[in-house]
């Protein structure tokens, strides 16, 4: 007899998902995901969704714990959506998330890859993310920002956050409280009204910068400008004393994208500076940065590495962004090719490689990838991409075999569309010869990967 919605079952879990539950079946071999669960767990539980090939079930009673389980130590945990994990001890984390890697590659790459070692644990565990990008909407009475609750858009207000970096981790409630007092009105997701829709958090953990961004649905009206330039811009300098810029972008949108394509300065230069030593990047709200910048000097430090350091490689950097990993394969090379679409962060990475001395042996390329390739006709030893999580294009992944550098290297967030991309050079003449995690996200589900592929 297939189960029933509000029914409460006895499940036996048996591997972590790409989400971070925890899979199980019934007797009648439906899939449950069981959030808050961990591998090996005996759950009483109860079914609260079935669609047609799974159900979901909320965990009431643990019967039998996994010895790794752990006490989460953020008050919101059961609440937020913004971690998944702070129910495991953080060694059990890092081996989940090997696990996840490996599951993809078994469930979609399937073909033979080599062992995948447990996944690197980051430097520190908490106040590691320096970066914040929460939601604004109506609560309490106010203007909040927060995180989304699991599996909605409902937003749970946030006063300070244990996973950003200390010096970002209060402003949530400090803004919160200066819009309210203000009198800025919230956005409201399903009428799309009000201003304020999103705030964007930065620092610069090795500088003490710190950048705030409010993305507003619609252009201020002349009195809300005043405001924010002759009230708010004070108040956030006299909460804030490391508060280096604060900008305004623009995201007109009826949807979830966060950034839109307009960005005005209101105070300082707009932009951020963080060190990933032995080099420095400054950067605005606008573009990508790993948000754990100790992790993420040791996945570059790896990737070039993989890349070759022979000295003379020829490397052509597709998704480049501002330039971070691009210095870091110049060291090792010859000279480096970057490809970057988004110019904002084009602009920055011109400024960060003249910055840092390596204006001889970087050429950059404006515009998408597909098209710039199509006009490349050099010979390249090695390729690295690190795409965002949708991964590259069918097209991108065509013309890197075509082209048939001796490595590819593949950094990724999301072990999905990496497991999927690497099926494609599979197919191209190109296998796995190493495979990496870093746990760049503690108490997420999320990792980073990079993998280097050899032409056979």
């Amino acid at each position: 007899m297939a189960v029933k919605l509000g029914e409460r079952v006895v499940l036996r879990t048996e591997k972590i998902s790409s989400d971070g539950s925890c899979i199980a079946h019934t007797s009648e071999g439906l899939v449950v995901f069981v959030p808050g669960a961990l591998p090996g767990e005996e759950i009483k539980g109860k079914i609260v969704r079935i669609k047609r090939e799974y159900a979901i079930a909320e965990p009431e009673k643990i019967l039998s714990p996994h010895p790794g389980r752990n006490t989460p130590f953020c008050p919101l945990y059961e609440r937020c959506g913004g971690c998944q994990l702070q129910h495991a001890e953080y060694s059990l984390q890092c081996r989940l998330k090997t696990d996840i890697v490996r599951d993809a590659f078994e469930r979609i790459y399937r073909g033979p890859f080599p062992e995948i070692p447990t996944c690197e644990p980051s430097p520190i565990e908490r106040y590691y993310r320096n970066k914040g990008s929460l939601p604004i909407g109506s609560a309490e009475g106010g203007t909040a920002a927060g995180y989304y609750a699991r599996r909605s858009h409902d937003i749970i207000p946030v006063a300070s956050c244990p996973i950003l970096a200390k010096e970002i981790g209060n402003l949530p409630g400090t803004v919160s409280g200066i819009l309210t007092g203000l009198g800025f009105p919230p956005y409201n997701e399903k009428t799309g009204k009000g201003l304020f829709r999103h705030l964007i958090l930065r620092s610069g953990t090795g500088t003490g910068n710190v950048l705030l961004s409010l993305v507003a649905a619609r252009r201020l009206s002349k009195s809300e400008k005043e405001r924010a330039e002759h009230r708010l811009i004070p108040l956030l300098r006299s909460q804030c004393q490391d508060l280096r810029t604060v900008t305004l972008n623009y995201n007109f949108s009826r949807s979830n994208v966060i950034i839109g394509k307009t960005t005005e300065t209101l105070f300082g230069d707009g932009l951020i500076e963080e060190r990933l030593s032995p080099y420095r990047f400054r950067f605005d709200s606008t573009a990508f940065f790993q948000v754990n910048t100790e992790q993420a000097a040791r996945l570059y430090k790896t990737a070039a590495q993989m890349a070759g350091q022979e000295g003379t490689e020829n490397v052509l950097e597709l998704y480049s962004g501002i330039g971070t990993l691009t210095c870091f394969l110049a060291e090792g090379a010859s000279s480096v090719t970057a490809v970057e679409e988004w110019m904002p962060s084009v602009e920055r990475m011109k400024d960060n490689v003249e910055a840092n001395g390596l204006s001889g042996k970087i050429r950059i390329l404006p515009g998408p990838v597909e098209d710039n390739i199509s006009s490349l006709s050099e010979n390249f030893d090695t390729v690295v991409v690190d795409p965002p999580r949708t991964g590259c294009s069918r097209e991108a992944i065509r013309f890197i075999t075509t082209i048939a550098p001796r490595n590819i290297v593949y950094i990724s967030c999301n072990p999905a569309t990496l497991a999927r991309d690497g099926a494609l050079l599979r197919e191209g003449g190109y296998f796995p010869l190493e495979i990496k995690c870093f746990d760049m996200f503690p108490h997420t589900v999320h990792v980073e990967t990079a993998v280097r592929f050899a032409r056979r």
